[in-house]
């Protein structure tokens, strides 16, 4: 059950980073799936702290027992996926998402609330899911959950779709004047200032050219 690979987690949303699995979507052709099976999708649940290593552990197991089920539940992650990548695009777009997309995701919305109990914490009560490791789809109910919070809260309008044409990853703006333009400073925003700093360079390069040759 070793760690195969490192996903980025970023965008400040769980649903946002789990649209952003499939990479490269700006590059029709290149795109990366990086859900490539259920083992996959387990292990950017668990970086993304929607469930604990011993949950992992238990899903994994059940999906050994039960490979066509774990790959039908691969197979919804992906609708899902996609299905939310539709609507925050649109909505990035400043349109309101497709009536069949609502519908597909209230679908979604409808089977994972139904696993919501109210259980007793510390003298108190609290919403938590109920036994999350003895279903496979169980890795994608705080998926719509957080997709269902975002989409009725004030953060709607702060979402955003990173700068670079070659990426567009979507994320959150909670930065304090709400002007983040890039998915990942280090990555993306690294990546910017490096051909502004090149773009300048080779302008500053040929001007001093060309004085030297007016001269």
């Amino acid at each position: 059950m070793g760690v195969s690979m490192q996903f980025q987690i970023l965008a400040g949303e769980p649903c946002l980073d789990f649209v952003n699995t499939l990479d490269n979507r700006a590059t029709p052709g290149h795109e990366t799936e990086l859900l490539e099976n259920y083992s996959a999708l387990t292990e950017w649940a668990a970086q993304a702290g929607l469930i604990s290593v011993r949950q992992r552990r238990a899903l994994l197991g059940l999906a050994n027992s039960h490979p066509e089920q774990a790959q039908l539940v691969l197979r919804s992650a992906i609708k899902l996926r996609e299905c939310l990548y539709r609507a925050f695009l649109r909505i990035v777009s400043d349109q309101s998402p497709a009536p069949a997309d609502l519908a597909l995701l209230g679908a979604y919305v409808a089977s994972s609330y139904s696993h919501l109990r109210v259980l007793p914490a510390d003298g108190i009560f609290r919403l938590d899911w109920s036994a999350p490791a003895q279903r496979l789809d169980s890795v994608l109910w705080p998926v719509v959950k957080s997709a269902g919070e975002l989409l009725t809260s004030e953060d709607l309008e702060r979402v955003r779709q990173c700068d670079v044409n070659t990426c567009r990853w979507f994320f959150v703006d909670r930065s304090k004047n709400h002007s983040r333009r890039w998915c990942d400073m280090k990555v993306c925003g690294n990546r910017v200032k490096a051909r502004k700093f090149y773009g300048r360079s080779r302008k500053q390069a040929s001007s001093r050219g060309q004085s030297r040759s007016e001269a």
